[in-house]
């Protein structure tokens, strides 16, 4: 085998299959053009030194990404993982300390007590940390290889001209603020880890004879019916605020996005409050003590409540959030 030959087979052999034999052909090509007639080996063997090491030639021949979060989304992702994992560290670690103070503490003046809280709190903020770091992660390596540092949708991959120009500078109503993410951001975590982790906190407190009685609003065996489509479309809010982050003003897609993240958050929580099984009976039992009613018309009021609140009043607003996003997008 000549030495051209042989430099061309060693970039060969680092480039994916696709790109491979047409490269090889485009080298042969270019070295041919470098040498002159009748090269002599000293001549072969100048014009490859100058080419270089073939495992540099190859990496510029590759277009693939050889990193997880490229420049372009670095100083997003950065900022991002630091604020999403603050806020999942203080709230679950809010929740855990929360869940102690009303719990059982007949043994408080133990000392056994405190290190056993302190080592769970520890263990729950460095695990809340890793699955919050991990999901930033893997959301900014999607986005990443999807292609939406480079245009406006995901995964279409359309090449840059110079039509994408602004026409004008981005107006104050099409912004995104900063406030307004970290705000979604916080909300999501909070109700993606209160009903995931600690459910029966959402609760009615009552204190008596210096006790405090929890009567949970769930009945938490239904509730684990919902847990995936309530941790899926936690997901996808997250997702969606982290791309308001990173876009910074309101864009088509980004619009469209927002409005089906809204329309499956409303069908969710249409179910959750319409599903007469997800509550606990002995809540409305309570309610019953309290409010010197029948259980049953406490009951109907109840669902009469929950129903209008998410038909008309939840819906209603998702769907103004949702047309809202559109309208700024012409501003």
């Amino acid at each position: 085998m000549s030495l051209i030959e042989r430099y061309v087979l060693a970039v060969m052999e680092r480039l994916p299959e696709d790109i491979r034999y047409d490269v090889a052909d485009e080298l042969r090509s270019n070295i041919e053009d470098m040498l002159p007639e009748n090269p002599t080996d000293s001549d072969i063997r100048e014009v490859l030194e100058k080419m270089g090491n073939p495992k540099k030639l190859a990496q510029e021949y590759n277009s693939t990404k050889k990193y997880l979060i490229g420049p372009g989304l670095y100083d997003s992702y950065f900022s991002v993982l630091k604020t999403v994992v603050g806020i999942a560290v203080t709230i679950i670690v809010c929740i855990s300390l929360f869940d102690w103070a009303v719990g059982d503490i007949d043994s408080i003046g133990k000392a056994d007590l405190w290190v056993e809280m302190f080592a769970e709190l520890l263990a729950t903020a460095i695990t809340g940390g890793l699955q919050a770091a991990f999901i930033v992660t893997l959301v900014f390596a999607v986005m990443e290889r999807s292609g939406i540092s480079e245009g406006e949708l995901p995964f279409v991959k359309k090449k840059w001209s110079l039509d994408d120009l602004p026409t004008a500078p981005i107006s104050k109503k099409a912004k995104i603020s900063r406030a307004e993410t970290i705000f979604s951001m916080f909300c999501t975590i909070l109700f993606a880890a209160l009903l995931y982790f600690k459910p029966q906190l959402i609760a009615m407190y009552l204190t008596k004879d210096g006790t405090i009685d929890i009567i949970p609003l769930f009945n938490i065996d239904r509730l684990h019916h919902y847990i995936i489509a309530i941790l899926l479309i936690a997901l996808v809010q997250l997702c969606t605020v982290i791309w308001k982050f990173v876009q910074r003003r309101w864009t088509v897609p980004l619009a469209i996005v927002n409005a089906v993240q809204n329309a499956a958050v409303s069908l969710l929580v249409i179910l959750l409050f319409n599903d007469r099984m997800l509550f606990n009976q002995a809540f409305f039992t309570k309610l019953s003590e309290i409010f010197k009613l029948p259980e049953v018309k406490i009951m109907e009021t109840w669902f009469l409540g929950t129903s209008l609140f998410t038909i008309v009043i939840f819906t209603g607003i998702c769907i103004w959030d949702s047309v809202s996003a559109f309208l700024k997008c012409k501003r």
